[in-house]
């Protein structure tokens, strides 16, 4: 089948280390599990991490990318993967696809049974496909550790990338008074449009914001 694979590592350049070829068909790994035929898959910066060898060793290579994907399960329904698997070995009890198990850059995956959710009516693959790994990031960024249940306002620094961007349009669909940070004139227009008082970084804002939305920080270490 055809797939999108890091073959290799490069840190200065990373899509140097992305292959796109030919890939074995996928092998459920338990009887639990299911092969889903891919309909659309999204991008998340832990791609590029994987091709910097972030999280990969060289025994794992290559490895198929690709966290989230919106496809059809063995019985031909529309489903939704959800891209986090228990993993027996694994020092977090959990890994995200495309860390031990191949990912969703590809024609097919095999995945729990489990992690299929039933794909919205009325909602397009192209849009479903984006929302496990960013948006319910976000989301519990906003309602587990940042307690925005009890917050009138929020602060996203960073705006732009995937978190940042679903963190924001989530704060606001909440009714939170918004504000995002970003270097780019362009992003910060994008963000402004989502209903975010966009401004750049360092400006004063204009109140005590009660909770902050960090999803910069330094870059990882690629340390294997």
């Amino acid at each position: 089948m055809r797939a999108a694979f890091a073959s290799r590592f490069d840190d200065a350049e990373p899509l140097a280390a992305l292959t796109v070829g030919e890939r074995p068909e996928p092998t459920p790994p338990a009887d639990d599990w299911v092969t889903v035929r891919v309909r659309a898959t999204s991008l998340n910066h832990h791609d590029l991490w994987s091709l910097r060898g972030v999280g990969l060793t060289e025994a794992q290579l290559p490895m198929i990318l690709g966290c989230d994907a919106v496809g059809d399960d063995p019985e031909g329904r529309p489903v939704v993967v959800y891209p986090v698997v228990v993993t027996p070995g694994d020092p977090r009890g959990v890994s995200i696809l495309s860390e031990h198990f191949p990912g969703t850059l590809a024609e097919r995956v095999a995945v729990p049974r489990s992690n299929l959710v039933p794909l919205p009516d009325g909602m397009a693959a192209t849009d479903a496909a984006c929302l496990p790994t960013a948006w319910l990031t976000a989301w519990r960024m906003l309602t587990t550790k940042g307690r925005v249940a009890d917050a009138d306002s929020v602060l996203v620094q960073g705006a732009g990338g995937g978190v940042a961007t679903a963190a924001v349009a989530l704060a606001v669909a909440m009714g939170k008074r918004v504000y995002a940070t970003s270097r780019d004139a362009v992003k910060r227009d994008r963000i402004s449009a989502l209903g975010a008082t966009a401004l750049e970084p360092g400006a004063r804002l204009p109140e005590r914001v009660d909770v902050v939305i960090e999803t910069v920080a330094r870059p990882p270490s690629t340390t294997r």
